[in-house]
């Protein structure tokens, strides 16, 4: 009785240690990704805050330059001065036109001091220049030359009192308030519609000293950000220096405006670690009531029945809450990638690394309690495409083969040269069924050897019948057992197998995944020597050419696909993407860049169909799903509207939806044409040859899929440097030993 009371409270104090473990690494992670979001959102909020400046730019220069002609004609007409000023009437009726002679005298209207105006000594020296007075307002001044001399100064003076009516900041994409002020913190520029309150705001000692460290980082960079937390809310404090003048562009915006949907990203990976805590517990009590009822030789059969119960009470919940753990995991991976492109200090990109493998390998253990589900609910789906068995083989080696020579075991192919080289049919889910066979031969086996064998018959011309079969030298089963192997969280020999991870899943999945493809699993095996589990499935022929060697056969479309380069350029081409995804449309723009296509993206229906009001466009791209208004109602606008001018233009719709007859459904809603998500740049290139106007489209020279070097037995030597002719530009090399490494490992 003491034992078994000592064992309890050890396995209490275990679990207590562990679920504390878990609750800091889950804060740590939370602190650790707050962080990573605000340095994130503060770039974000730097390059808007740059936009607006050079906004603020354009609308002062426009005012100098309109002050330029003005001199220009000023100079044409110089022996009727008085009639060519009253001709020249300033932009605003407010606005002060004035003429000084070198001595500053005024000639014509009010007279300006150079010492409340420094900018009129530049403009005596021949340079056009904007100059700030508190009291007296903002003048724009601009030499009047006589031959190769100066002999006027021409300015526009604009009141302070007119100033914030006349170039108020008109702010956007959630930017906040922004005002111009001078490099000694005078206020030029008010925000628009501005309060008290917004210009008391700058005069805090918080916001003051935030306002210090920005001016460092713009002695580096055009503009920069910084978040500062305040009672009311947390702020970005933003600076920018605006182009073409003295000025500096500063300002805030609300933490919930720059960074939208930030907390919820937060508070689901603070879900994810609850209910993995959760799921902890309550398998730590289950274990430790379950153990107290094993040791209890009275209650066995009760401990039996509720351990049954509790299985399927287990099995019902994990694989309902399998789809609502999927959703977070993914976006944690999908931020996590957004940190690894954006960010290259050392020591940041080791960390998410580490978050990455971490979700991945979580995300795969509840991959298989989805598929499970999925074909438990009846809503997997085959999707049949066109594929090579030969890569589908070196696909299954390269994953398989490090396992087995870690363990010592050899993993031995046998594949008949002889199948046809092209079939058709779900090449993911044949692939999965393989992988899981594999995957428990290697984990049940520790000396010997797996050999896999891939065959076929000829049914007729058409289909054949493609036979998999994967054989160990492991610890076999036992009659009794082979049932009991394909039960849902269920695992054979559980004593002697203890050690041995996984799901208790697979076969059961394996033997589903078969049923819906009209095959079943076959098992052969003697317990203490091995096992050997075996399939046909049938499959439709799309080329009869033998496939041969599948790793000559991989190497060879390796090759092709590193050789590939852009089939054209069209550099007075415009298109339009549109996808409520910011991901999706830089993707999208990247594979288009070597094109050198204009690109314009919007994020919203509505906001696209504001852009192709302004704009004609060759060729539009349009997602179906987004929120608001989708693809295809954009569509049935964009056709109904007479007077824009790309209502008959082509429009081809960006889906992830890539279920058999969603082609034609979309051609029949009115768009021209399809591609599915994940985006193929080939396809992508050759969509685009097929709609762009001819007269745009500059064919390459080299555009089709070329080998870089041919596969020999003889070993090659040639540099770097040699093979750069068939590749082309530093750039391109880059990019094809990186995909090379991405497939290695």
């Amino acid at each position: 009785m003491n034992n078994k009371l000592s064992l309890r409270k050890t396995r209490i104090i275990v679990n207590v240690l562990f679920i504390i473990a878990l609750i800091f690494v889950g804060l740590l992670m939370n602190s650790r990704l707050n962080t990573l979001l605000y340095r994130f959102t503060e770039g974000q909020v730097a390059r808007q805050a740059e936009a607006v400046a050079d906004n603020a730019s354009q609308a002062l220069m426009t005012e100098l330059v309109s002050l330029k002609n003005k001199s220009a004609a000023l100079e044409s007409g110089k022996e009727h001065l008085d009639e060519v000023m009253h001709v020249l009437v300033p932009s605003y009726d407010h606005m002060q036109l004035g003429l000084l002679a070198t001595d500053g005298t005024a000639v014509y209207g009010k007279e300006v001091s150079a010492v409340d105006f420094m900018g009129i000594q530049s403009s005596f020296r021949g340079r056009g220049m904007i100059s700030f007075n508190t009291s007296k307002g903002l003048l724009f001044s601009y030499p009047v030359y006589n031959g190769v001399n100066i002999k006027y100064v021409l300015y526009e003076l604009c009141p302070a009192e007119y100033i914030s009516e006349d170039f108020s900041i008109s702010c956007y994409e959630g930017i906040g308030r922004a005002m111009v002020v001078s490099h000694d913190d005078e206020l030029i520029i008010p925000f628009e519609n501005a309060s008290n309150e917004d210009i008391d705001f700058f005069g805090r000692s918080e916001v003051k000293a935030v306002c210090e460290k920005l001016k460092t980082e713009l002695e580096k960079r055009t503009s920069a950000a910084k978040y500062l937390s305040l009672p009311e809310g947390g702020r970005y404090i933003f600076m920018s220096d605006i182009p073409s003048t003295d000025f500096i562009l500063t300002g805030f915006v609300d933490y919930d405006t720059a960074a939208p949907g930030a907390e919820n990203i937060i508070l689901l990976v603070a879900c994810v670690y609850v209910m993995i805590i959760l799921l902890f517990i309550i398998g730590a009590v289950y274990l430790i009531i379950t153990a107290d009822k094993v040791h209890d030789n009275d209650e066995l059969i009760k401990a039996k029945e509720l351990a049954e119960e509790a299985s399927r009470a287990k099995s019902d919940f994990l694989a309902s809450m399998s789809h609502e753990i999927r959703t977070p995991i993914n976006a944690i991976l999908g931020m996590d990638e957004i940190i690894l492109r954006e960010y290259d200090e050392p020591a940041l990109r080791q960390y998410a690394l580490n978050i990455r493998n971490a979700g991945n390998t979580l995300l795969s253990l509840i991959n298989d309690i989805l598929d499970f589900s999925k074909i438990e609910s009846g809503k997997m789906e085959l999707i049949p495409v066109e594929y090579e068995m030969s890569l589908v083989i070196y696909d299954l080696v390269s994953m398989m083969k490090p396992r087995a020579e870690k363990k010592g075991l050899s993993l031995i192919v046998k594949a008949d040269g002889n199948i046809p080289r092209v079939l058709y049919g779900d090449n993911i889910r044949i692939k999965q069924c393989i992988l899981n066979i594999l995957t428990n031969a290697v984990k049940y086996t520790e000396t010997g050897s797996v050999i896999m064998r891939v065959d076929f018959e000829n049914i007729d011309e058409q289909h054949i019948s493609l036979r998999i079969s994967v054989k160990d030298t492991g610890i076999g089963i036992k009659p009794e057992d082979i049932e009991r192997l394909f039960t849902p969280f269920e695992r054979v020999d559980e004593q002697r197998n203890r050690n041995i991870e996984g799901t208790g899943l697979g076969m059961s999945i394996v033997m589903k995944m078969l049923a819906m493809m009209g095959s079943k699993l076959e098992v052969q095996s003697e317990y203490g020597k091995g096992s050997e589990f075996s399939f046909s499935i049938v499959q439709e022929v799309r080329s009869r050419s033998p496939m041969g060697d599948y790793e000559k056969n991989y190497i060879h479309n390796m090759e092709a696909e590193v050789a590939y380069r852009e089939q054209f350029t069209a550099p007075d081409a415009h298109i339009l993407i549109v996808d409520d995804i910011e991901m999706n449309l830089s993707v999208a723009a990247g594979l288009l860049k070597n094109t050198e296509i204009g690109i314009d993206t919007a994020l919203s229906a509505k906001a696209a169909l504001e852009l192709t009001e302004k704009k004609e466009y060759d060729v539009l791209f349009i997602d179906d799903r987004m929120p608001g208004m989708g693809g295809v109602d954009m569509l049935r606008e964009l056709r109904e509207q007479e007077g824009n001018p790309n209502s008959g233009k082509p429009c081809i719709v960006l889906t992830a939806n890539a279920i058999a007859g969603a082609k034609e459904k979309y051609i029949e809603d009115g768009f021209e044409d399809y591609l599915s998500k994940p985006i193929d740049a080939a396809e992508l290139e050759k969509t685009l040859l097929r709609y762009l106007p001819k007269e745009k489209v500059i064919h390459t020279k080299e555009h089709s899929v070329t080998p870089v070097r041919r596969v020999t037995n003889e070993p090659d030597h040639r540099s770097v440097e040699e093979l750069k002719p068939y590749i082309g530009s530093d750039d391109r090399l880059y990019d094809a030993v990186q995909t090379l490494m991405k497939r290695i490992r």
